[in-house]
């Protein structure tokens, strides 16, 4: 029987990386998937095994799975190249994982960690949201992810195996495109809405931390996000004060929401039909407009995590600030 090790999807992901980097490190046998030369070169180069596949390699999976006592389960996205859409990526794709799982079993595995987001909420205007409060998501993306994590929690009950399911706040980190910080500097910067939303976050050192607790001990479904909750103007603001530029512009201001859309629509429509990765899409605007609050009692309580950036303030002063 081969040694127990973790085994990663989504390996060579923004935080696929670093969690890959935190768990050798640590002294853990690691495998991670990796679907092209590059990701498997940044995979190895971390001390990691590879394996070779995607979300639609049943057999890459089974390998993958096979003798691992935990698995992150990381890879998705919020729109692929051409047709490749939300569902496709995270429904399918997690139906697939699970599927693979059936097939070499359970006796080795001790815990399955999926990542999931903080966008099955949809728009909930500010309301501070707990673990059990109902999904209503408003995109495809976070109507996926609802899907996936509905599979994951029947799959733990049928199969026998603990599952967590990390609900993520919007990551940021050095090098981050959600900071945005080159666009402002380039006077570039420019979002969706008037900034009045709250946007939780968290720096992606916390992420990657609040993860392997999930892994360690956790179980059920658990917001992964830190103490503070800023509006989007107070982020970029605070983004634009420690890198400098031209402060972020948001469009509501002299362009009416529902012609944004209406761009989004098109937008994702003419890429699509290019084969490229749309930009600007219906859910992008939705997903920096939708306003909502996490409660994170369970992580810190519950599972006794400690924050290294409590607060945006101190997570990106650790970004940008030296």
């Amino acid at each position: 029987m081969a040694a127990n090790r973790i085994f990663v999807t989504g390996a060579t992901g923004r935080i696929g990386l670093p969690l890959v980097r935190a768990l050798v490190d640590a002294g853990h046998p690691v495998s991670g998937l990796a679907r092209s030369d590059h990701g498997a070169s940044a995979v190895q180069a971390l001390g990691a095994t590879v394996v070779r596949g995607d979300l639609d390699d049943l057999a890459a999976l089974a390998e993958g799975l096979r003798g691992a006592s935990t698995v992150y389960h990381l890879a998705g996205g919020v729109r692929g190249k051409g047709d490749e859409v939300p569902d496709q990526m995270n429904r399918a794709g997690t139906e697939n994982l699970l599927q693979a799982l059936a097939q070499v079993g359970t006796d080795d595995l001790d815990s399955l960690v999926f990542a999931s987001t903080c966008a099955v909420y949809g728009d909930r205007s500010s309301l501070w949201v707990e673990e059990d409060f109902k999904t209503s998501p408003n995109t495809a993306y976070g109507t996926s992810k609802v899907a996936a994590e509905q599979a994951v929690l029947a799959a733990a009950q049928d199969l026998g195996f603990r599952a967590s399911i990390g609900r993520i706040a919007a990551v940021y980190g050095q090098g981050f495109p959600f900071t945005m910080a080159d666009r402002m500097q380039a006077k570039k910067g420019y979002l969706p809405g008037e900034g009045r939303n709250h946007i939780p976050v968290i720096h992606i050192d916390d992420c990657v931390r609040a993860l392997q607790v999930l892994a360690e001990r956790g179980e059920g479904i658990v917001h992964v996000a830190d103490q503070s909750t800023p509006t989007t103007r107070e982020f970029y603001d605070h983004v634009h004060a420690l890198t400098g530029g031209k402060k972020m512009v948001f469009w509501s201001t002299w362009v009416p929401s529902y012609v944004q859309l209406a761009l989004a629509r098109k937008n994702e429509s003419v890429k699509a039909r290019m084969g490229r990765k749309p930009r600007f899409t219906p859910d992008n605007w939705r997903l920096f407009t939708n306003s909502v609050r996490l409660k994170t009692q369970k992580l810190e309580q519950g599972l006794n995590f400690e924050w290294r950036h409590p607060t945006y303030q101190e997570g990106l002063q650790a970004v940008f600030g030296g």
